[in-house]
């Protein structure tokens, strides 16, 4: 149920005009639910931008990887590229998340290259783990990747117990109370130029012109709208003339089995028929990822954004299917985060092979003017 009323939503967020009379009544109350939205975030950044709420300082750099919109752009794999950065320039850094979808227990999680290491003020199940966290942390090795809904006290525990020199907080455009050195605002390339309704009518957390308070705006997926390219990054530069511009992709890098572990080339992929398992923010851009890799997608089941996979939802994906049989199951890594423990015993089993497919940003073009603006910040 909870699938089929998100991707209603979805359809309606993203398109001005409903199709039906019934639609359009619905989209009339949730326009209704935008101009309450919009007033309150109107009202909370007026008391930031004029000093009337404070923001908390914390005693290193704060980069903040965030976006404009309800999920989809590709921010972990971000998180992940400049923290790699800072990593090449001998920076000690950690990472804050909010965990969406996970407990809401502060907790934090480090890989030592063996094993994910937990530390919470009680034994959380590896169920309740958000699946961001878990993947930075996976792709980090021994980088500290920090839980909560209090960044400020997360930020000051990692500060104490790392001496680190910078934080890069996850999905923090709209946090606020927290004092950046670097704001990166990620925005995808099939987003209009003149940008969607906010919630709840559309899937805008800000309006479009909240750009102005970035100092990196990142076109990711501009594989995917190569023709509006030119115009989209137009529209950004009027809103915010003293922001870089950049793009990125986000490239497939390996596909491996998740019985066997065996790692092999995304090409693997061409020619074979498969079908596609997520609960992503953006699970057009997985299957187009699939088909530019030649793949031939017999099917794909959706769920939503950080969905907490039951066991009846495994065994109903590795059920036949109708139509002609495939040859696997693709997922992404986040998803498999969520379906490890409830895969485990039943991989033994599996009618075709799962592979998991693999991708890291890859940026375009903007590289040099953003490793510019990180070596700033530590200038000095």
């Amino acid at each position: 149920m909870w699938q089929s009323l998100h991707d209603a939503w979805w359809r309606l967020a993203t398109q001005h005009r409903p199709p039906s009379f019934g639609q359009s009544l619905v989209c009339r109350t949730l326009d209704a639910g935008s101009v309450a939205y919009r007033l309150a975030i109107s009202v909370r950044n007026a008391a930031y931008d004029w000093g009337l709420k404070r923001r908390a300082r914390l005693p290193c750099r704060v980069i903040s990887i965030g976006n404009l919109t309800v999920g989809g752009t590709g921010k972990t794999t971000c998180v992940e590229l400049i923290v790699q950065k800072l990593m090449k320039r001998k920076r000690r850094v950690a990472i804050l998340s909010r965990g969406f979808g996970g407990t809401r227990q502060p907790y934090q999680v480090i890989w030592d290259g063996k094993r994910l290491g937990v530390t919470a003020d009680s034994t959380i199940p590896p169920g309740e783990l958000a699946d961001e966290p878990v993947w930075l942390a996976r792709h980090l090795e021994n980088v500290p990747v920090l839980v909560g809904s209090n960044r400020y006290r997360a930020g000051t525990v990692a500060c104490t117990a790392f001496s680190l020199d910078a934080l890069v907080l996850d999905d923090g455009f709209q946090h606020r109370k927290l004092q950046r050195d670097c704001d990166i605002v990620l925005i995808h390339s099939r987003m209009p130029l003149s940008g969607w309704k906010l919630l709840p009518r559309g899937p805008m957390r800000e309006p479009i012109h909240a750009l102005r308070r970035a100092h990196v705006i990142l076109i990711t997926k501009a594989d995917e709208a190569w023709a509006t390219m030119g115009a989209l990054k137009e529209r950004l530069l009027s809103i915010n003339p003293q922001a870089i511009v950049a793009t990125a992709v986000h490239a497939p890098v390996e596909v491996w089995d998740a019985v066997s572990g065996k790692r092999e080339d995304p090409s693997c992929l061409e020619g074979r028929r498969v079908g596609l398992l997520s609960s992503i923010g953006d699970p057009e851009g997985f299957e187009s990822t699939l088909q530019r890799l030649h793949a031939l997608v017999a099917w794909h089941r959706r769920y939503p954004d950080h969905y907490r996979y039951t066991q009846q939802d495994w065994l109903d994906v590795m059920k036949p299917q109708g139509g002609l049989p495939i040859g696997a199951v693709v997922t992404t890594e986040k998803d498999w985060v969520r379906l490890e423990s409830l895969a485990a015993p039943f991989l033994n089993e599996l009618r075709v092979p799962l592979w998991v497919l693999g991708v890291r940003m890859k940026i375009l073009s903007g590289e040099e003017e953003l490793d510019a603006r990180l070596d700033r910040l530590f200038a000095g």
